[in-house]
C-alpha cells in the first residue's frame, strides 16, 4: 500500500526509532510500514494518523492531489453502492427516508445511526442493541425501499469516508453494516458534540462498543 509515512516520519525529524518508540512497536515494523512490505493492522493505522494529527487517508492512501478532489472521486466512483452489501445499502435507505419523517434536509450521523439499527438481523443492529439502543419506530419491509434522495451532510459523508477506508485497509471487497458503524464511532471519538448526546441517550459506552466492534470486523 502505497503512503506517506516516511515523509511524515522526516518532517519530523524522527529517526524510525523514534517513531516505533512513540507507536511501541520495533524500528524492523516501522520499516516495513514505510516500504510496503506489510501493512499496519487497523487500529495501528489510526494510531498513527492520530500522532501526526492528520487523516487517516492522507497517511495510506496518497495521492498527489488535494484531499478535496481525492474525497469527490472517491464517492464518484465508490458511492454507486456497487461497494455496499445489501444489508448496508438498506441501512442507507432507511437514513435517507428518516431525513424526511425527521423534516431535515439532509442526511445526518443520527439518520445512520437508526439506519444502523432499523434491521436486527445485522451485526451493528446486534452491537447497538446489545449496548442498550433503541429504535423508536416501527419497521417493516417497506422502511427499506428507496422513497427519498436527499443529499449527505459533511460528517455522513466522513463516515462513509472512513468505513471505506477500513474495507481497503483490510482488503475486503464491500463494507458492511459493521464498517458504518465503524466510521459512526470514529466520527464521536473525533467530534463530541456531534454524537454524544445520542451514544449518551442511551448510556452506551464508546470504549466498550469500540472493543466488540474491533473484534467483530
Amino acid at each position: 500500500m502505497q503512503n506517506r509515512l516516511k515523509e511524515l516520519r522526516q518532517l519530523h525529524q524522527w529517526s524510525q526509532s523514534d517513531l516505533a518508540r512513540k507507536l511501541g512497536v520495533s524500528r524492523q515494523a516501522v520499516n516495513g510500514f514505510e516500504s510496503g512490505k506489510f501493512d499496519p493492522s487497523l487500529d495501528m493505522a489510526f494510531k498513527i494518523a492520530s500522532l501526526f494529527n492528520v487523516p487517516l487517508e492522507d497517511v495510506f492512501i496518497y495521492e498527489a492531489k488535494n484531499s478535496m478532489q481525492i474525497l469527490v472521486e472517491r464517492f464518484k466512483n465508490h458511492f454507486g453502492f456497487e461497494r455496499f452489501t445489501e444489508k448496508a445499502i438498506n441501512a442507507i435507505k432507511f437514513a435517507r427516508n428518516e431525513v424526511a419523517r425527521s423534516q431535515k434536509s439532509q442526511v445526518e450521523p443520527e439518520h445512520l445511526f437508526a439506519g444502523l439499527l432499523a434491521d436486527p438481523t445485522t451485526t451493528s443492529a446486534r452491537l447497538l442493541r446489545a449496548n442498550g439502543a433503541t429504535l423508536d419506530i416501527e419497521t417493516n419491509e417497506h422502511s427499506f425501499e428507496s422513497r427519498e434522495n436527499p443529499k449527505f451532510s459533511p460528517q455522513s459523508k466522513f463516515i462513509l469516508e472512513l468505513a471505506l477506508q477500513v474495507v481497503r485497509l483490510q482488503g475486503k471487497k464491500s463494507i458492511g453494516t459493521e464498517h458504518l458503524l465503524w466510521g459512526l464511532v470514529r466520527l464521536a471519538e473525533t467530534d463530541k458534540t456531534i454524537l454524544s448526546d445520542l451514544f449518551q441517550r442511551y448510556e452506551i459506552d464508546l470504549e466498550t462498543l469500540n472493543n466488540q466492534l474491533t473484534e467483530a470486523i
